[in-house]
């Protein structure tokens, strides 16, 4: 059942949950994305897609970043990382699975 925030409920299993909560922090998603039997879990691959996405971009921003005219924009996305995290990190701690928006409908990284 999804709502207007593309958050669909679902009960997690086992040790799907912490995985899940796991792939908001850095680079811990790997650990969901290798480990069995969770990584064919459809639950932890949602958020360990969206922890990568949100790894890419904050290493992009990271790189981009020493460029003073674009700084201030990275200052800006940066933050937008970091409330996504928090978002991600809330729907897995309440079993529901989140796309990132603007651009987690359009990347999907693993399936």
């Amino acid at each position: 059942m999804e709502n207007e925030n593309n958050v669909e409920t679902k009960s997690a299993s086992g040790n799907a949950k912490i995985f899940a909560i796991l792939s908001y922090i850095g680079i811990l998603w790997l650990l969901g994305l290798l480990i069995e039997p969770e990584k064919n879990d459809p639950f932890v691959k949602n958020h360990v897609n969206n922890g990568i996405i949100l790894s890419i971009a904050g290493a992009a921003l990271g790189i981009l970043g020493v460029i003073p005219i674009v700084q201030f924009l990275a200052a800006a996305v940066s933050v937008a990382i970091l409330v996504f995290c928090i978002m991600g990190l809330i729907a897995a701690c309440t079993d529901k699975e989140f796309t990132i928006p603007i651009v987690g409908d359009k990347v999907q990284i693993i399936k």
